[in-house]
C-alpha cells in the first residue's frame, strides 16, 4: 500500500469536499450517514475511512481487511495505513472521525477483518452498515469509490464544525499543561473533570494498554466497573482508579477496597484532599491495603505536575485533545466544549 499516495489522494478528495458534482451512490451515502453518526462507533468510522482510502490508492485492496494476514483476496495492513495517514490528516483538519491516536487498537478492530456476523461486536447495527458500506465499495467502479470517499470526508468535515476540537499543542507544552490542568480543575462537574484528567494522564502514558472512563455519577455497582478508571491489558483490568473531586473520606476508602474484587492496582485520586479529622485514619486503611496489594493515594495538587513532567512534551501536546476526548465518552459534552476552549485559549497565548 503506497501511502505518499494515499496521503495525495485524501488531500484531493478533502478539497473536493465543497464539490457537490461529486456524489456517492444514494445507498452507500444512506450507509455512510449513519456509521458517521452511530454512537460508540467510533473505530468504525476510522475503518470506513481507511477502506475506502485503501480502494483508492489500490483497486485490488479489500475494504473489509484489517490485518495483512486476513484471508480476504486483498487483505493488507489497515491499522499502518490509518495509523501512518489517516490519524496525521484528521490532526491537520478537526475532529473529522474521533482523534484517536491509535483506532485500530480497539476491540472491534483487532480481528483480521471486520465481518457483521462477529458474534464480539457489540454495535451490532453499526457493525452491519460498515459491512454492508465496505461491501458496496469493493464491489464499485473506482469513480464511485473516490466519490465515497469524499462523502466520508463531507460527513467529517460537518462533525468537526459542530464539535470544539482541541488543538494539537506547541513546543512550550509543561507551563501550558500545568495551567490548563490547574485551572479546568477548578471546577468539579460532578467530578468528570477530575476523571477525565487522570483518565488522560492514563492513557497518554500508557500506549500498550486500553484505559476506559466512567462518568464518576453512575452507579459503578451497577455496571460492574472497579474504579472511575481502568487500565486494560489483554481484556484483564490490571489497575483501576477511584476520583474525587470533594474530600476523600474513609467509606470512600472501605468502598472502593471493596470493589476491588480483581485485586489490581488500585489508586485513590483526590483534588480537595482528606476528610477533615480523618487523615490519619485514610492513610493507615491505605498503608495497611498496600501490604496486601498494590494500594496508594495520589494527590492532584502535589501529584499531577511531577507526573506532566515525566510524560514528556510529545504527550503532553495530546492532553487537551486527550480530556476533551475522555469527556465526551462520559457524555459531558458541555464540559468538554469547556475543556477545548480552555486548552485552545491558553495554547494560543
Amino acid at each position: 500500500m503506497d501511502h505518499e499516495d494515499a496521503k495525495a489522494i485524501l488531500e484531493r478528495a478533502w478539497g473536493d469536499v465543497a464539490n457537490g458534482r461529486i456524489a456517492a451512490p444514494p445507498k452507500i451515502k444512506a450507509l455512510i450517514d449513519r456509521v458517521m453518526q452511530a454512537e460508540g462507533a467510533k473505530g468504525f468510522r476510522y475503518l470506513l475511512v481507511t477502506g475506502t482510502l485503501a480502494r483508492c490508492v489500490d483497486p485490488d485492496a479489500h475494504p473489509r481487511a484489517i490485518q495483512a494476514g486476513s484471508d480476504l483476496p486483498g487483505a493488507y495492513d489497515a491499522r499502518s495505513l490509518c495509523h501512518k495517514v489517516v490519524v496525521g490528516f484528521e490532526k491537520t483538519k478537526g475532529n473529522l472521525f474521533g482523534l484517536s491516536n491509535e483506532p485500530f487498537l480497539s476491540k472491534p478492530l483487532r480481528h483480521p477483518e471486520h465481518d457483521k456476523n462477529n458474534p464480539q461486536l457489540r454495535n451490532k447495527k453499526a457493525a452491519r452498515d460498515l459491512h454492508e458500506a465496505l461491501e458496496l465499495v469493493r464491489q464499485a467502479p473506482e469513480s464511485e469509490v473516490y466519490a465515497t470517499l469524499v462523502q466520508i470526508l463531507r460527513m467529517g468535515k460537518v462533525r468537526a464544525d459542530a464539535t470544539k476540537s482541541a488543538i494539537v499543542g506547541g513546543e512550550r507544552t509543561l507551563g501550558l499543561s500545568i495551567e490548563f490542568v490547574t485551572r479546568f480543575l477548578l471546577k468539579a462537574d460532578g467530578g468528570a473533570r477530575l476523571v477525565a484528567v487522570w483518565g488522560a494522564l492514563l492513557t497518554l502514558s500508557n500506549e500498550e494498554a486500553e484505559v476506559k472512563v466512567y462518568n464518576p455519577n453512575q452507579s459503578d455497582e451497577y455496571s460492574g466497573t472497579l474504579g472511575d478508571v481502568e487500565v486494560h491489558v489483554a481484556d484483564s483490568v490490571i489497575s483501576a482508579s477511584e476520583c474525587k473531586h470533594r474530600p476523600l473520606n474513609l467509606d470512600d476508602v472501605e468502598h472502593g477496597l471493596h470493589k476491588n474484587t480483581l485485586g489490581a492496582e488500585y489508586i485513590f485520586v483526590v483534588a480537595a484532599g482528606l476528610q477533615t479529622g480523618q487523615e490519619e485514619a485514610i492513610r493507615k486503611r491505605i498503608a495497611a491495603a498496600s501490604e496486601l496489594a498494590d494500594v496508594s493515594l495520589v494527590d492532584a495538587s502535589r501529584d499531577f505536575v511531577p507526573i506532566l513532567k515525566l510524560i514528556g512534551p510529545h504527550r503532553r501536546q495530546k492532553l487537551g485533545q486527550c480530556v476533551v476526548e475522555l469527556l465526551r465518552k462520559m457524555r459531558e459534552f458541555n464540559c468538554a466544549d469547556e475543556a477545548a476552549q480552555l486548552w485552545n485559549n491558553i495554547q494560543s497565548k
